[in-house]
Order: C-alpha cells, then sequence, then structure tokens
C-alpha cells in the first residue's frame, strides 16, 4: 500500500522562540521506485524546493529519517555518500546540500526541520558536527512513531503545539545519537564486560573498591578497560564511581544530621579534608555550605547542628 505523502510548513511567533527551539516544517514522502522526479513537486514553498542537481542552503537544522531504500547524499556536486534504510541525515543551517533517493528503490524519508538556541548550543558543545552528517540509526518503530506524531501535532495546530513539536524534535535528536553511538558497540562483546563493570561499580561504590580492582573482576588490563569504558559512556571509571559517591554524599547531607566526618567515610573517603576539598570542587559547596542552602525548612528545623560544627574549617 501506497503511504500518503503528509507535511506542513510552520508560522511561529518571537514567544515560540523564547522556549528555545521551534519547528519549521514537518513531513513524510514515500517516493517510488522508477519515480519521475525528486522532489515532488506539490506544495512545497519555494525556499524548500531544490534541484538535486543544483543543491541548496536553508537556514535550519534537517533531520531527514530514511525507513526504506536507499539513495545517495551530495557532500558537494561531484562528491556523495551513500545512504541506505535506517539513516539519519542531521545537517546544519548554512550548509550547501543535496540527497536524492535511488531510482531503482525509491526510499520513504520523514524530516523536520527547526532552529533555535538549544540545537546551536548542542553543535557548538560537540554533540553533533558537520563532520558527521549520516547518522546510522537502524529500523526504529519509536522514531517514525514520533514523526507521526509530530506531523498531527503540525496539522492540527492546537495552542502552544510548537512547545509540543520541539519536545518531539528534542526527544528524536537524542535518540538519534543514542542509536548512533550504541550502534557502534552492538557486536562488541567487550561491552558486556563493561556493563558488568558498571554494576559492580554501582553494588561497592561505597565499599572503597579501585577502578583497578573493578577491572580485574572483569578480566581486562586496566589501560584497555579504561580506553573502553571512556568511549562507551564518556567519562572514566575513576569519574563514574566519583559520582556515585558524590551523589551518595549528597542525598545524606540533604536527609539526615550525620556530620561531615561521618559522610566522608560512609562515601568511601577517610580523609574528610579530601573529601570536602572533592566536594567543593564539583559542587562548588562545601558540605555544610550545600546542606545549608539546599536541605528544605523542615529538614533544617529537624537537624540538630552544634554552632561550633558549622564553624569548622573543611574548605
Amino acid at each position: 500500500m501506497k503511504n500518503k505523502n503528509l507535511f506542513k510548513y510552520l508560522a511561529s511567533s518571537e514567544r515560540d522562540l523564547l522556549w528555545g527551539l521551534i519547528v519549521d516544517t514537518v513531513g513524510q514522502t514515500n517516493i517510488s521506485m522508477d519515480y519521475e522526479a525528486y522532489p515532488p513537486k506539490v506544495g512545497h514553498p519555494q525556499d524548500y524546493d531544490f534541484n538535486p542537481q543544483n543543491g541548496r542552503i536553508l537556514d535550519n537544522y534537517q533531520l531527514i529519517y530514511i525507513s526504506r531504500g536507499k539513495g545517495k547524499y551530495f557532500i558537494s556536486k561531484d562528491e556523495c555518500i551513500p545512504v541506505t534504510a535506517g539513516d539519519m541525515l542531521i545537517i546544519p543551517p548554512y550548509m550547501w546540500h543535496s540527497y536524492l533517493p535511488d531510482k531503482k528503490t525509491g526510499w520513504q524519508e520523514y524530516w523536520i526541520c527547526m532552529r533555535g538556541p538549544n540545537i546551536d548550543v548542542r553543535f557548538k558543545n560537540g554533540f553533533f558536527s558537520a563532520k558527521q552528517l549520516i547518522y546510522k540509526v537502524g529500523l526504529r518503530e519509536d522514531i517514525i512513531q514520533l514523526y507521526n506524531q509530530a506531523i498531527d501535532l503540525a496539522i492540527s495546530e492546537n495552542t502552544t503545539y510548537q512547545q509540543a513539536l520541539a519536545g518531539i524534535g528534542n526527544l528524536i535528536l537524542g535518540l538519534a545519537i543514542y542509536y548512533d553511538r550504541n550502534q557502534q558497540f552492538t557486536n562488541d562483546v567487550m561491552v558486556k564486560r563493561i556493563d558488568q563493570a558498571r554494576v559492580i561499580m554501582r553494588e561497592n561504590y561505597l565499599t572503597g573498591i579501585s577502578p583497578r580492582e573493578v577491572a580485574k573482576q572483569v578480566n581486562m588490563g586496566y589501560s584497555w578497560f579504561r580506553k573502553l569504558f571512556k568511549e562507551y559512556t564518556n567519562v572514566s571509571p575513576a569519574h563514574f564511581m566519583l559520582e556515585l559517591r558524590l551523589q551518595k554524599a549528597k542525598s545524606i547531607l540533604l536527609n539526615s544530621s550525620l556530620n561531615v566526618k561521618e559522610i566522608s567515610y560512609m562515601v568511601g573517603y577517610d580523609d574528610t579534608t579530601y573529601f570536602t576539598a572533592l566536594f567543593k570542587k564539583y559542587t562548588g559547596y562545601t558540605p555544610l555550605a550545600y546542606r545549608d542552602k539546599f536541605s528544605s525548612d523542615e529538614i533544617q528545623n529537624t537537624i540538630p547542628f552544634k554552632k561550633a560544627e558549622k564553624s569548622i574549617p573543611y574548605a
């Protein structure tokens, strides 16, 4: 059964942009094999229409998902890279581009085009890059459902639909990098050891276990373990354990009357001064200052602080 082509080009207000992300267009198109023209010449504004031989430049981010068929993405008029089902093109604004499906297969494409400071900062901070335009998302029913939900919202144009569309666009963007990143590790048996290591850390981080001991328990040399762990999680094993300990310390500070020395010992640090320095480095507060600032009034009133304890120079 041939899928119906659905798309909508949208207006937005200055208030919508204050949300941090707005959607300019969303849609889907089924391109059959042996098609006569691409893209279809029906209903697309002049700014979005293009001749694949000439390419185009747009002022927003495009997330184009191919769920069937194959084709080509042109980096320049003379150079192209293959696009297959399960690929998502993420094209930043003001970048020349062109693409088209293979006539032998056609393709099914979904798209959402967005702009705003929220997505700008993700490119600025290196989560996405013009150096990687194709993300290996895979054939994902949840991705297709999100595009279809976005299309339904756009067609209805109910009040505050732009904010709902922005949420869907954000989720598509997050899932794209999630699926692409994890697909790189799908067939790597070593990932099971990293998952095992994280379980060991979560179950033993209060015991003072070291990353080297964790590596030994999963039968890996420490250098290789550390490299693979950081590639997979984006943090080193030591930092992963530090985060677990600091999260636990913050919870104890906010929900108990234990003093800093007791908390330091509970989360695996015998040296209170060292613990306090670490805590301040990563939170911006000494433990007692953190408790004073963030614990609720109800907890504050029930914690039997000693006046002398508040003046202990832990920082």
